[in-house]
C-alpha cells in the first residue's frame, strides 16, 4: 500500500492538537474525542480524510487540510533566519501557545494566511490576551502603545515625552543632593508626573471631567 511519510509524521505531531482544538460542534456525535478514541487510515491524506469524516464535519476536515497544505508549502520553501529583540519573540512564543500553533512559523500563518481564517476567534482572543500582558522594556512598552494611537495624539505623546526628558535634565543639572532617594524626590516634583498621576487618581474616582487651567 502506497503511504505518504510526510503526512504520517505531520500527524503523528499534530493530529491530537487539531482534535484538541475542535469544538463539540465539529463532531458528528457532538462528543469531544482525541487521537485514541478514533480509527483511521493514516497512509495518505486521502484516505485519512474519508475515515475522519465518520468522526468529524466537513469544515473540520477541510480546516485540517488547510493547515496540511500551509505545512508542506513551507517544507517546500525552506526556512530563512529572520532578526526579532528578545521581547517581540517572547510575544510571539506566548501568541503561539494560545492559538495551539506547532512552530513559530505557523504562529505566523495563523495572523497571516488566508488558509487559517478558520480560527480568527482564536487569533483575536490570543492577541486581546497578549494586549493585558506586559513585557519587559521600556521600548516595547510605548510602542505596543503608541500604535494604538492616531497621529496626532503619537504627536502629542512625542512631545510629551521630549518634555519629560528636558525637564528630567534640568533637574540632574541642579540637583546637588546625594542622599536618601533624590530620584523618587525629583520625581514626586515634577508637574508632569503629577499631573498625569493625579488624573488617574481622579479616573479611578469616577471623575472624568477636564480640569480647569489656574488662572
Amino acid at each position: 500500500m502506497k503511504e505518504d511519510k510526510i503526512w504520517q509524521d505531520y500527524l503523528s505531531k499534530n493530529l491530537d492538537k487539531f482534535l484538541n482544538g475542535l469544538t463539540e460542534n465539529d463532531f458528528i456525535d457532538g462528543e469531544k474525542l482525541n487521537s485514541s478514541d478514533i480509527e483511521i487510515d493514516k497512509s495518505i491524506p486521502k484516505n485519512t480524510y474519508i475515515s475522519l469524516r465518520k468522526y468529524i464535519n466537513q469544515e473540520a476536515i477541510k480546516s485540517l487540510q488547510n493547515r496540511f497544505r500551509a505545512h508542506k508549502h513551507r517544507q517546500k520553501t525552506g526556512i530563512k533566519n529572520i532578526q526579532l529583540k528578545e521581547t517581540y519573540l517572547t510575544m510571539l512564543e506566548k501568541f503561539k501557545i494560545s492559538v495551539g500553533a506547532e512552530t513559530l512559523e505557523e504562529a505566523l500563518d495563523f495572523l497571516l494566511s488566508p488558509d487559517y481564517r478558520d480560527y480568527e476567534h482564536d487569533v483575536n482572543q490570543a492577541k486581546a490576551q497578549l494586549a493585558e500582558d506586559s513585557f519587559n522594556g521600556t521600548e516595547v512598552m510605548i510602542d505596543s502603545f503608541a500604535k494604538r494611537l492616531k497621529n496626532h495624539d503619537r504627536e502629542r505623546l512625542s512631545l510629551i515625552i521630549e518634555l519629560a526628558f528636558n525637564e528630567g535634565w534640568g533637574s540632574a543639572k541642579q540637583s546637588k543632593k546625594r542622599t536618601g532617594n533624590p530620584r523618587k524626590e525629583a520625581l514626586s516634583q515634577s508637574d508632569l508626573y503629577n499631573s498625569v498621576v493625579n488624573l488617574i487618581a481622579r479616573g479611578n474616582n469616577g471623575d472624568y471631567s477636564i480640569p480647569q487651567e489656574k488662572r
